[in-house]
C-alpha cells in the first residue's frame, strides 16, 4: 500500500503539483554539476495559494543532469495555460559552446504525442501506469477557459490545475512519459569537461508569452542521490511501518520503498506508486516520508529499501532497514480471588482465567509494597499454564500487595488488578539501636539513632523525663518516620540532665521495647552557689583558713585567693578539691595583714559570687628556735676551748648570739656575745683547771629570744 504522510494543502480541491516546486528551487545563474536552473527573464515566479491566479505570461523551468556521455534536460511551462500554449506549439532545444552562437539540436520540434500513439504504447506497456493518466491530461479534456461565466471560468481554471499537476508528476517519475509529453531531450554528443549552455523555447511566438530557458553545465561526472534520512523501520502486529526525513542534499519528486524477503540478496518494489512528501502550509510541522506494510508475517525477518526519484526519472542511494513483525496482543488477565493467610508468613492465592488463549504460555505472580508499581517477580520462571495457585511461603507484611499475570508465547503480559494480602502481625520489632545525641548551648537537643532492620518499620516513638524517677512522656503526636530528631529544653535549671527512650514502631502499630535511657547534661547557665568562711585562725607563721563548701551538686573546685592591701589585685592562692573545707597559708609575713576570698568553680567553668573576705595577720611572740650541736673542746697547747654549734632559725639583721660560761658547777652567766652570721666562739680565758660549762641563746635585735639550749661541758686538767 501507498502512504503519503502530508497531503498537498491549497485553497479548494486543487492540488499544487510537487513537480513545480522542484523545478523553482535552483537559483537564476547558478552552476551545479548535476543539474542548474535559470531563465532569461530571472528567478521564477511561484504560483499564488489558489492555483487559480494567471499572470498572463509563463516561464520555461529548465534543469540539467549530466552524465559520464551525455546531459539530459527536463523542462516545463511554469502555468497551467503555459504549458496548454506550448503543448501546441512545441518546444525547440538550442545549444551553444564556449563561444558561439546557439545551434538548434532538434530538427523536428518536440510536441506531445498524438492520442494515437498513447493508445499504441498503452497496448504494449500495459503496466505504465502513468501513459493512460497522462493521455486524459492532454487529450481527454483539453478546454482552455470559456467566456461562459464566473462560475465556468473557475471550473476550467480548477481542471487545467488538477490535470497540470498530474501531468509533470507522471514525467518527473518516468523519463520516458516525460518524452511522451515533449519535456525532456538527451544530448548525447556531448565532449567531457566542456561547458555548454541550452536554451529551451517554444517553436513560434503566440499572444500568451512564455519566455525561454537556458542552463549552463559542465560535461564531468555526477555523483549519485544520497540515501534518504534516519530512515527507521517500527515493528508493530501484522504490520511494519517505515519513517525517513526527505533527503535536503537533493531534490527528490518521490520516493519508492522495496522489500527483500531473502535477506537483502533480491528485492521487490512495494509501492505502486511513489510516495511524496510535501511540507503543508503549517511550515513548523517537519515534514516526513512514511510506509506501512501490512502483507507480513509475524517475526519473519524483513529488509526494506528506500530510494529517492529525481524529476530525471532517476533512483538515488538506497537505504536499508531490518524488521520483523511480532505478536503484540496480550493473553487474558487471570481473575484472582481474595488471597488467605496460611500460616504466619504464607499468602495462599488462587486464581481463574476468565476466557481462553492458545498462546497462552503460563503465569507469573508478583508483589510489591505498593497497590500500582514497584512490583517484582516471586518465581524465577512462569508457572505453567494449567496451575491456578500459588503459596507465598516467605510473605512479608511490607509488601502485602500481589497481582498474577498471564504470559503468552510472545512474552506479552496480562496482569491482574492488585489484591491485598496482608498478614496479621502481633510481634514487636526490635529495640531500635545507636541512640546518641546533644544539647547545644541554645538548649536544642539533637538525637539520632540506627534505622531497624525490619521491612515493614512505620517510625518511632521519641520519649523524654527530667527524672528516672518520673514517667516518660512522648513528644511526637505521630510516628516519627526518620531516625534524627530535634528537642529544645530548657537550660536556666537546676535539674542538670534530661534523658530520652526511643521505641520502633512497625506497619501494624506494634511497638517495640523502648532503649535504655540516654542521659544528656544540659547546658550549665546556673552558676553555683558560693561558700563561706566559716573561721580564720593565725598564728606566728601561718593562717588557718575554714569554710563550709558550695552546696551545689555540680561543684569541680575551691578557689581561694588572697592580696596584702585593698590596692592591690586578687591573686590565686590555691585551687582546692570540692570537698575541701580547710586551708594553710604559710607564705606570709609576720605582722602583715593579708585578706582572703573564695568562691566554687562547677563543672561548666561556671564561677559563683565570691564569699565575704576575711582579714588575718601573723603574730611574732618572741621565741626563737634554740642552738643546737653545741660542742665544746679544748685546746692544751693554746689553753683555749673552741665551741660550735647550729642554728635553724632565721637570722635577720642585728641579731646576734650570747655565750654563757659557768665555772666548778656554779650558775651560767652571761659570758660573751658573737654576730649572728658566726657558728662558733674560741674562749681564751680558761686559765684555772676546772669544770666548765657552757650555753648559746639566740636574740634578735627586736628583743626575741631562744631558750640558751643544750649544754656542752668540758673538763680542763691540771698542769
Amino acid at each position: 500500500m501507498m502512504t503519503i504522510m502530508r497531503p498537498l494543502r491549497s485553497a479548494g480541491p486543487f492540488i499544487r503539483p510537487a513537480t513545480i516546486m522542484l523545478l523553482l528551487l535552483a537559483a537564476a545563474g547558478a552552476r551545479v554539476p548535476a543539474q542548474t536552473l535559470r531563465t532569461e527573464q530571472g528567478s521564477a515566479m511561484a504560483p499564488d495559494s489558489t492555483g487559480l491566479h494567471d499572470p498572463g505570461f509563463a516561464k520555461i523551468m529548465l534543469i540539467a543532469r549530466v552524465r559520464e556521455d551525455s546531459v539530459v534536460l527536463r523542462w516545463a511551462p511554469s502555468t497551467p495555460h503555459g504549458w496548454r500554449v506550448a503543448n501546441r506549439t512545441g518546444y525547440v532545444v538550442e545549444r551553444r559552446g564556449r563561444e558561439g552562437q546557439f545551434v538548434r539540436l532538434t530538427s523536428d520540434t518536440l510536441h506531445p504525442w498524438l492520442p494515437m500513439r498513447f493508445i499504441d504504447e498503452m497496448r504494449s506497456h500495459g503496466n505504465n501506469p502513468y501513459l493512460g493518466l497522462v493521455l486524459n491530461a492532454l487529450w481527454a479534456d483539453s478546454a482552455l477557459l470559456g467566456l461562459e461565466g464566473a462560475d465556468t471560468l473557475r471550473e476550467n481554471a480548477a481542471r487545467n490545475v488538477n490535470l497540470y499537476g498530474f501531468a509533470l508528476f507522471a514525467a518527473d517519475n518516468d523519463p520516458y512519459v516525460a518524452d511522451a509529453m515533449g519535456l525532456r531531450f538527451v544530448d548525447r554528443a556531448v565532449t567531457r569537461g566542456e561547458r555548454y549552455t541550452y536554451r529551451v523555447r517554444l517553436n513560434e511566438e503566440r499572444d500568451y508569452r512564455i519566455d525561454p530557458a537556458t542552463v549552463d553545465v559542465d560535461i564531468r561526472p555526477t555523483p549519485e542521490g544520497p540515501p534518504p534520512v534516519n530512515l527507521s523501520a517500527r515493528a508493530l502486529e501484522r504490520r511494519i511501518e517505515l519513517r525517513w526525513d526527505p533527503q535536503q542534499a537533493a531534490e527528490y519528486t518521490g520516493y519508492l520503498v522495496s522489500r527483500s524477503d531473502d535477506g537483502g540478496r533480491t528485492f521487490r518494489q512495494i509501492n505502486a506508486r511513489p510516495i511524496v512528501i510535501v511540507t503543508g502550509a503549517d511550515t513548523s510541522v517537519r515534514a516526513q516520508g512514511g510506509y506501512t506494510d501490512t502483507s507480513v508475517a509475524q517475526y519473519r525477518v524483513y529488509v526494506y529499501r528506500v530510494q529517492g526519484i529525481t524529476p530525471f526519472g532517476e533512483r538515488g542511494t538506497a537505504a536499508d532497514v531490518r524488521a520483523f513483525a511480532r505478536d503484540f496482543t496480550p493473553p487474558p488477565a487471570p481473575r484472582v480471588h481474595n488471597p488467605k493467610q496460611g500460616g504466619k508468613a504464607i499468602v495462599i492465592l488462587e486464581w481463574d482465567m476468565p476466557a481462553t488463549s492458545p498462546d497462552l504460555a503460563g503465569f507469573i505472580v508478583s508483589r510489591s509494597a505498593l497497590p500500582d508499581s514497584l512490583f517484582h517477580d516471586l518465581t524465577s520462571r512462569p508457572l505453567a499454564k494449567s496451575v491456578r495457585r500459588f503459596t507465598d511461603r516467605k510473605a512479608d507484611p511490607a509488601e502485602p500487595y500481589y497481582i498474577v499475570t498471564s504470559v503468552d508465547t510472545a512474552g506479552n503480559r496480562a496482569p491482574s488488578f492488585p489484591l491485598l494480602g496482608s498478614l496479621i502481625d502481633t510481634l514487636p520489632p526490635a529495640v531500635p539501636t545507636g541512640l546518641q545525641g546533644r544539647v547545644d548551648a541554645g538548649g536544642v537537643v539533637h538525637l539520632v539513632w540506627n534505622r531497624n532492620r525490619e521491612r515493614d518499620i512505620l517510625g518511632y516513638r521519641v520519649l523524654r523525663a527530667n527524672d528516672l524517677r518520673h514517667e516518660f512522656t512522648q513528644l511526637t503526636g505521630k510516628v516519627w518516620r526518620d531516625t534524627a530528631f530535634a528537642d529544645t529544653v530548657e537550660v536556666r535549671t537546676l535539674t542538670r540532665f534530661v534523658y530520652y527512650r526511643i521505641a520502633a514502631v512497625n506497619a501494624h502499630f506494634n511497638h517495640s521495647r523502648a532503649t535504655a535511657p540516654l542521659a544528656l547534661r544540659r547546658p550549665d547557665a546556673v552558676p553555683p552557689e558560693a561558700p563561706v568562711f566559716s573561721d580564720v585562725s593565725t598564728g606566728d607563721s601561718s593562717v588557718v583558713l575554714r569554710w563550709v563548701p558550695s552546696a551545689s551538686s555540680d561543684v569541680a573546685a575551691h578557689i581561694i585567693s588572697r592580696r596584702t592591701s585593698r590596692t592591690e589585685e586578687w591573686k590565686t592562692l590555691a585551687t582546692l578539691p570540692r570537698t575541701a573545707a580547710i586551708y594553710t597559708d604559710r607564705a606570709v609575713s609576720q605582722n602583715v595583714m593579708y585578706e582572703y576570698c573564695i568562691e566554687a568553680v562547677d563543672s561548666s567553668g561556671l564561677h559563683s559570687r565570691p564569699a565575704l573576705t576575711v582579714q588575718a595577720r601573723p603574730f611574732d611572740p618572741g621565741v626563737r628556735p634554740p642552738v643546737t650541736d653545741l660542742a665544746a673542746t679544748f685546746n692544751p697547747k693554746t689553753k683555749t676551748v673552741a665551741l660550735t654549734w647550729t642554728y635553724g632559725g632565721n637570722l635577720p639583721d642585728g641579731s646576734y648570739f650570747l655565750v654563757y660560761r659557768s665555772r666548778n658547777g656554779a650558775p651560767l652567766a652571761r659570758y660573751r656575745s658573737v654576730a649572728s652570721a658566726q657558728k662558733s666562739f674560741t674562749d681564751g680565758d680558761v686559765g684555772e683547771p676546772g669544770a666548765y660549762e657552757y650555753a648559746v641563746q639566740f636574740i634578735t635585735r627586736a628583743g626575741a629570744q631562744s631558750s640558751p639550749g643544750t649544754r656542752a661541758r668540758i673538763q680542763l686538767p691540771k698542769p
